[in-house]
């Protein structure tokens, strides 16, 4: 039934484009009903895919690590744990330990020498089970990593046995150490140098090597673990270089004695026979061997108190004895000072310290100044300067009587006095003189004017106290030229 409004769209026409229009809108209704149905299917495809991917992997992930899964350094990514403990088993049997010996050398030691092994502590079944399989797909872009002391058993009896095998442990075969120490070459001393060896401390060696081994070392150095036995003294010790100085000094003294003509040298080579020293670096110089040498030069070179052959105005030579004239070294006080020089390395001459000394080294001992007395031919001569002065004849002491006997030897001339008077020693008698040069105690040379002659055997049986009587004009000549100290010698 139509309304009156109905009836007025028909008769309009709009009645007839209504129906048309609603048409329209429901075709595209239904269009975009299929196209959001489509869509709607499509999203939940790919929910369905997504969550299938993520269950998926959640199960594959349940008995293996993640991506990206590190374990003592090696990619576990996508292993079970067997799997890991096995990679984890294979290189602990691969295990070796180098050893590095002194000199460059080196030795090893396998797995298979001590029974290395790995025995399963399920650390790595406890990482496994710290990895959640629903958290998977965090781990496709993020690391992690882990580490373990892997649990290796060896067999301790088999470790000794491998160590005790080394060759670095056969002490037939190693060089022990030797300490540096002072040797005398080439006319001085050096330190030499200590020999290092490789003698090996056996408990220490093998206590590093099993330290080494319980923490799966690869390496070792046996030099830088120490476990080398050293020299107690190297060639920079201390007390060696000084001591080594010290012993330079000493036996760098080269002394030449000058004994006139003659010389004696003392050097270096003599000096270290006298030389001792010990470790701590005392050095010693014997002062018995010191006061032996120059004993010896006194022996050698002292004319003091000793028979001298004399070359007389004829030219024969005579034996003289008698007198203290000569050379006489001190030998206390030259030991004192030799010690000095030899302390501190003296290099040059020297002259002995005398404790009396002559007028030269030539002529025995009287040089070319001196006063000549032959007691048999009662003659004296005067020689200054190697010219013959003085020749007279003159009387000597008593022979008939013992005590006035003129003794023969060497002397100086004490003093000279003019005029004298002499007198004997109880004042049996006194004699003015002019000339008086005493030489020998009471004796001595002076001028006689109650003599008539002089020489021949007048001496024999008149002859003086012991002293040398000569003419007054020879007592001048001779007094003018004769001096404190000159030699004086009598013969017979």
């Amino acid at each position: 039934m139509s309304t009156k409004d109905d009836r007025n769209q028909l008769l309009s026409g709009e009645g007839r484009k209504r129906p048309r229009k609603e048409r329209e809108r429901k075709e595209k209704k239904s269009v975009k009903g299929v196209l959001g149905r489509v869509f709607l299917g499509i999203i939940g495809v790919c929910i369905l895919i997504v969550l299938g991917f993520y269950i998926a992997g959640a199960v594959y992930f349940k008995d293996r690590f993640f991506m990206n899964t590190k374990i003592n350094g090696f990619d576990a990514s996508e292993m079970t744990v067997e799997e890991v403990e096995q990679q984890v088993a294979a290189k602990i049997e691969a295990y070796r330990l180098e050893i590095e010996e002194r000199d460059g050398k080196s030795e090893t030691i396998t797995a298979k020498d001590i029974d290395y092994h790995y025995v399963s502590q399920g650390e790595v079944q406890t990482f496994k089970n710290s990895q959640s399989m629903f958290a998977w797909p965090l781990y496709i872009w993020k690391s992690i990593s882990y580490t373990f002391d892997s649990s290796a058993q060896y067999d301790a009896k088999k470790l000794s046995a491998a160590i005790n095998a080394l060759e670095c442990m056969d002490d037939s075969k190693a060089v022990e150490p030797k300490d540096a120490y002072i040797d005398f070459m080439d006319g001085s001393y050096h330190v030499i140098a200590e020999v290092e060896g490789n003698l090996l401390d056996h408990e220490k060696a093998e206590n590093m090597i099993r330290e080494t081994v319980d923490f799966a070392g690869a390496k070792i150095s046996l030099e830088e673990k120490n476990c080398y036995r050293i020299p107690n003294k190297r060639q920079n010790d201390e007390v060696l270089v000084n001591t080594c100085k010290k012993l330079n000094v000493l036996v760098g003294t080269n002394i030449v004695y000058c004994f006139g003509s003659e010389n004696e040298v003392l050097d270096g080579e003599t000096v270290r026979e006298w030389i001792s020293y010990d470790d701590t670096g005392k050095v010693e110089l014997s002062q018995d061997a010191v006061y032996e040498y120059v004993y010896q030069l006194a022996q050698k070179y002292d004319t003091a108190n000793k028979p001298r052959s004399f070359v007389t105005h004829s030219g024969a030579t005579v034996t003289v004895e008698g007198g203290s004239y000569g050379w006489l070294i001190d030998q206390e006080a030259e030991t004192a000072e030799l010690t000095d020089c030899i302390r501190n390395g003296y290099q040059g001459e020297r002259y002995a310290v005398f404790a009396q000394t002559a007028v030269s080294w030539d002529n025995s001992d009287l040089g070319d100044s001196y006063v000549e007395i032959d007691l048999s031919s009662q003659h004296v001569w005067l020689y200054i300067n190697g010219e013959e002065i003085v020749s007279t004849d003159c009387v000597s002491g008593n022979m008939s009587k013992s005590d006035c006997i003129t003794p023969p030897g060497t002397y100086t001339l004490y003093y000279k006095e003019s005029p004298s008077v002499l007198k004997g020693e109880n004042n049996e008698y006194e004699s003015k003189v002019t000339y008086w040069m005493p030489f020998n105690g009471g004796i001595g040379l002076h001028d006689a004017s109650w003599r008539s002659s002089f020489g021949g055997n007048i001496y024999q049986t008149s002859g003086s106290h012991g002293c040398i009587n000569l003419p007054l004009s020879a007592a001048a000549v001779i007094y003018e030229n004769v001096y404190d100290g000159i030699p004086i010698i009598c013969y017979y």
